[in-house]
């Protein structure tokens, strides 16, 4: 009991100290600005910090997930951010990004506040590249997929989304493609109206399969893959996003390694985001090949992935400034998604609901959504309720 009070008191101290940074600063945070000047390698060099504190309930209506630690409060995706940006020579610069995720009950070992087997931190993304106006962006490291970037970005806005697009709902978003991609070579550049992305995704490390934190006998192994997309800015406020990625991998079962499967794994979507005014606008779809797991059990590696599946998500808010009781605006909106497989599995779920954000002065944020759900397998309805600190 010591222990955590202690690092519950260690805990309460970094935040009035990051909390007293942000105070000032309200945004990202600059730690060196760059002006390049002739003799001095240093001023060539921008380097920011920034992140995000974010504790979060989840109350399930029924017995789904009794006992839960998502009942108490978790996290509910804090992170922090380092990126730097180093001028070389013309209009080309060095770039590195780094983004630390932390499991602040799991650092502090608070009981019934994470899932078992959690890790502490979470590398959540690095990589490295080159800059250019001209010539356009190539990085290469653990970052956001072309897919996600161009498609599921635009309806990852609320809190208990991403339930049907496909970044999230593979085999591991790390290593499927269709997420924060390890070992991943991306290119941007823009042509006019259109940005144009692509990227390859190299070979990766065996990953050891789990279910609610423990191994279930089974590895994936991803042999390579690639994306392309395309971002259309129609207007000022209104863009759409065309993606497609393929990934190439086998599951086995360690037990018996030479009785695995190679599957294609096929991703097609698009997605639609408008923001006039006061309104933000968005809806996206995909169709998934051998890319879900299934539900069937028991699995083996010949019937481990759905063959056909396909999802939708859609939002609308509208936010109505404030400026007065530390309250900046208030963002009523609604939401919803269905995820349906057409093969491997009998299985359909519909979520819609409601939701409600406050975004304060000092970088707080409060949501609260309702969602009503219909699925299959009878999950229950969601009460959520998240407060953010972004500095």
């Amino acid at each position: 009991m010591k222990i955590k009070i202690n690092a519950l008191a260690k805990a309460i101290g970094a935040a009035v100290v990051l909390g007293s940074v942000s105070f000032a600063s309200q945004a990202e945070i600059t730690l060196l600005k760059q002006d390049p000047q002739a003799g001095d390698p240093l001023s060539r060099l921008d380097f920011k910090v920034g992140g995000s504190i974010r504790p979060q309930i989840n109350n399930m209506t029924g017995d789904g997930d009794k006992g839960s630690y998502k009942r108490n409060v978790f996290d509910g995706g804090t992170r922090f951010r380092f990126s730097a940006d180093y001028y070389l020579f013309d209009d080309i610069s060095w770039i590195s990004y780094y983004e630390l995720g932390v499991n602040i009950p799991a650092l502090f070992n608070w009981d019934n506040h994470y899932a078992k087997g959690s890790t502490d931190t979470d590398r959540r993304m690095l990589y490295t590249g080159l800059k250019s106006a001209t010539y356009g962006t190539l990085t290469y490291g653990k970052q956001n997929s072309v897919y996600y970037d161009v498609i599921g970005a635009k309806t990852d806005i609320w809190d208990y989304d991403m339930l049907a697009q496909a970044p999230g709902n593979g085999i591991n978003g790390n290593y499927d493609g269709s997420y924060r991609s390890r070992s991943m070579l991306k290119y941007k550049n823009t042509f006019g109206d259109a940005d144009l992305y692509a990227s390859y995704l190299f070979e990766d490390e065996p990953y050891r399969v789990n279910s609610n934190g423990v191994y279930n006998g089974y590895s994936y192994k991803r042999k390579g893959g690639g994306s392309l997309g395309v971002n259309y800015h129609i207007t000022d406020d209104l863009e759409w996003g065309t993606a497609w990625n393929i990934t190439r991998a086998s599951i086995y079962q360690n037990s018996a390694r030479g009785d695995g499967k190679t599957y294609n794994q096929s991703l097609y979507g698009t997605a639609l985001s408008w923001t006039p005014e006061n309104w933000t606008l968005s809806a996206g779809g995909g169709y998934y090949q051998n890319y879900l797991v299934t539900k069937r059990s028991p699995k083996s590696p010949a019937n481990y992935f759905a063959g056909d599946a396909w999802g939708i998500e859609y939002f609308a808010g509208y936010t109505f400034p404030i400026g007065q009781y530390m309250i900046k605006s208030i963002q009523p909106y609604f939401m919803g998604d269905r995820l349906e497989y057409l093969s491997g599995t009998n299985y359909k779920r519909i979520d819609n609901g409601l939701g409600i954000s406050f975004q304060l002065d000092y970088g707080f944020r409060i949501d609260y959504e309702h969602v009503f759900t219909s699925s299959t397998d009878d999950q229950g309805d969601m009460n959520l309720v998240r407060v953010r600190y972004d500095f």
